[in-house]
């Protein structure tokens, strides 16, 4: 890509920390050699993502930073519908995450171009993943839940959430909806609860604990 003037220029200094959005498996490494943050916008599982998450840091650690320092942060796509009944969670929030992979599939026919194995079922949403073993400490196993997907109670959350945080993820993205398959009411309440029960536990030393939400505004104190 030719040089490009960028207005308006970052008041920071030094410059705000550069991310690389991750869709194709392998892009991680190339973001690591450039010293540069991950940002996977690709649905994977606990393994594949740990597998991924491992060689980056790696590669990160030996790289000539591309930006003013090395952003070495991994951040991950994943979907979200917190509810006090997890049974309730499952029932409103998998048909969106279906949805989602339904409507994924219109753009398989681009990979005849373009090879991708880019947004690889997270949570083995997909039928063609429900013979797969599942991991014996996946706190989804008991409650019927996919692996690894943000849909559940809070207590269910809690745990997945810290389970991808021992894989080396440092962030979560999440999709809040899809195909408009959860009423917008809805969507709010998830987030009202998710803010209020579950972000508190994961908030860095020095921040409050709890967070500040409103009908148009949510996240923790201090960020």
């Amino acid at each position: 890509m030719p040089s490009r003037n960028v207005l308006p220029k970052p008041y920071q200094d030094p410059h705000p920390p550069l991310w690389v959005t991750v869709t194709t498996p392998g892009t991680e490494l190339d973001a690591a050699h450039r010293g540069l943050g991950c940002l996977g916008v690709s649905a994977a599982g606990y393994e594949e993502q740990e597998r991924r998450t491992r060689e980056y840091h790696r590669r990160v650690q030996v790289c000539e930073p591309a930006g003013g320092f090395i952003n070495d942060q991994v951040h991950t796509m994943n979907f979200l519908y917190c509810h006090e009944d997890y049974r309730v969670a499952r029932e409103i929030g998998l048909p969106m995450v279906n949805a989602f992979n339904v409507a994924n599939t219109h753009l398989y026919w681009t990979r005849e171009a373009f090879p991708t194995r880019a947004y690889q079922t997270l949570g083995n949403a997909g039928a063609h993943m429900k013979q797969k073993k599942p991991l014996v400490d996946d706190p989804s196993v008991a409650k019927g839940l996919p692996e690894g997907v943000g849909i559940g109670d809070p207590e269910h959350l809690i745990a997945t959430i810290k389970k991808w945080e021992s894989v080396g993820v440092t962030g979560i993205n999440f999709l809040l909806n899809a195909m408009e398959m959860i009423p917008q009411q809805q969507v709010m309440d998830s987030m009202k609860m998710f803010a209020r029960e579950v972000m508190p536990k994961f908030q860095s030393p020095g921040h409050v604990d709890e967070a500040v939400y409103t009908p148009n505004r949510i996240s923790p104190v201090g960020q």
